[in-house]
């Protein structure tokens, strides 16, 4: 198979921004922010602390109750009847979900590769179904007045949004994002270490959410715990207690969204390095975020105030006293979210290969939305449509993985067969979100690295078959002629 191959000879020639990734990778001397990293490292190791401290008094105190429910719960449903069994089952289980998390990933990347487009189509169809499959079961059935505008129209609105950007999706931008779907794929075949800097962020989210929560359940008034888990917290009763649920809100908030922005930066290096001619390691990844760790840190705490912003809105929303202020409240903070990620659909990106701050890198970000506004909006619908075709067959894949290995443990049982397949659909949410996020990442690098080059930002040839690169060109330029 033939490869377009950057001329090294050209490297510096080529450069037109003040700094590019890809020099620091062939000189292998990368940036680095010591004094920054020391400051990152010192708070993590404090909340680390803060909460295994936490976790063990929790432990100490309620640990006997907890494993006395976990041997009731089991007992119950039959699952287990001895330690030697727990151990047997819980083993056969994660070895389960890693191997069939494999090969899932391992297929959706190849339906990537091969459908492109095709897939997006797909998951225009499925998508469209599930949206007017329900206003459809309750006019069948009655449950909903036909001459009833007002309770009619807000049933139909997902349907009439859905089957209306499927209609006016210009086609041939279309066929350019299954272009890069298809590179997506293959991106994800030939490098996969770009699934291991999210594999850790989504570890380490885990580990620091059970911190978190027993770092709460040290710290906090057992009646705001309370109020805080109810569908319908009290505001006077959060401000009462602000400095303790606020303090640790904003922390857990901000580790976790630092190390997904991490994660991201990450990955994204790799895929921008590898599509420019060379052959990242995972190391090239983490020492390119570390690069623009600052402008990272930045943006996390931008995040965690976006984030803050959407919480409070949802709970004023709820608060109110006319009938629709709970949904006047998560419409306010659905549409503060997506504005945000919109805004900042490049900006990490760009912040990793420019070595950016996050003020710029944000601003690049905008821009370049700004002058490809139709294959964002066709990325965040119709791409993410088609992943959502991808999270569904990755639980199909999974399901009857469940089935099999129930099926062969248990002798035949049918409750315990279905009790595989439960364990095995619910924990399918973990390697699904690992695959999809990562797919999301290499998608929108990818799409940077092409709206740059077809911007002469970056002049040189990059890695990819000729023939997809002869059918991205067709598609651009069709694309552009039509408008």
């Amino acid at each position: 198979m033939a490869y377009c191959i950057p001329c090294c000879a050209n490297r510096r020639r080529n450069r037109l921004t003040p700094s590019d990734i890809l020099e620091y990778h062939d000189e292998h001397s990368y940036p680095s922010h010591g004094k920054v990293l020391a400051g990152v490292i010192i708070a993590l190791c404090a909340f680390i602390a803060a909460g295994t401290y936490s976790l063990v008094s929790f432990w100490n105190q309620c640990g006997t109750d907890v494993m006395n429910a976990i041997n009731t719960l089991l007992a119950a449903i039959g699952l287990v009847a001895t330690p030697a069994d727990a151990a047997i089952t819980i083993g056969a289980v994660v070895i389960g979900l890693v191997s069939f998390g494999l090969v899932a990933a391992f297929g959706t990347s190849m339906l990537a590769k091969k459908l492109g487009s095709t897939l997006i189509y797909i998951g225009a169809v499925f998508m469209n179904l599930m949206a007017w499959s329900v206003p459809i079961i309750l006019f069948a059935t009655g449950a909903l007045p036909v001459g009833d505008l007002s309770e009619v129209l807000p049933v139909l609105i997902p349907g009439l949004s859905t089957l209306f950007l499927t209609l006016i999706m210009p086609r041939q931008k279309v066929r350019r994002a299954g272009k890069l779907m298809k590179m997506t794929g293959q991106v994800c075949l030939n490098e996969k270490g770009v699934f291991v800097p999210l594999l850790l962020a989504m570890i380490f989210t885990l580990v620091s959410a059970v911190m978190f929560a027993a770092i709460v359940f040290q710290l906090t008034p057992m009646e705001l715990v309370i109020d805080i888990a109810s569908p319908s917290p009290s505001v006077s009763l959060i401000v009462e207690n602000e400095w303790l649920f606020l303090g640790g809100l904003v922390l857990y908030l901000f580790v976790t969204t630092f190390f997904y922005n991490f994660a991201y930066g990450t990955s994204s290096a790799m895929v921008y390095i590898y599509r420019r001619g060379r052959d990242p390691s995972l190391g090239d990844g983490v020492k390119s975020s570390l690069g623009v760790i600052t402008g990272i840190i930045a943006l996390s705490l931008m995040s965690v105030i976006v984030a803050i912003v959407r919480m409070i809105l949802r709970i004023f929303g709820r608060e109110k006293e006319s009938a629709g202020g709970a949904a006047e409240g998560r419409v306010a903070s659905d549409i503060t979210g997506w504005v945000w990620g919109l805004i900042n659909c490049f900006t990490i990106p760009a912040m990793v290969a420019e070595e950016l701050g996050a003020k710029d890198s944000i601003k690049k970000s905008v821009g370049l939305v700004r002058k490809n506004f139709v294959d964002v909006i066709i990325k965040k619908t119709a791409v993410r449509w088609a992943f959502g075709v991808l999270s569904v067959t990755f639980l199909l894949a999974f399901a009857a993985a469940g089935a099999a290995i129930g099926w062969w443990a248990s002798g035949g049982d049918m409750v315990m067969t279905l009790t595989f397949v439960g364990v095995f659909v619910i924990f399918a949410g973990i390697p699904g979100t690992l695959v999809l996020r990562t797919f999301d990442i290499v998608y929108v690098t990818l799409l940077y690295v092409f709206i740059r080059r077809k911007e002469g930002e970056i002049t040189e040839k990059i890695v990819i078959p000729t023939s997809m690169e002869r059918e991205l060109e067709t598609a651009y330029t069709t694309a552009q002629g039509s408008g």
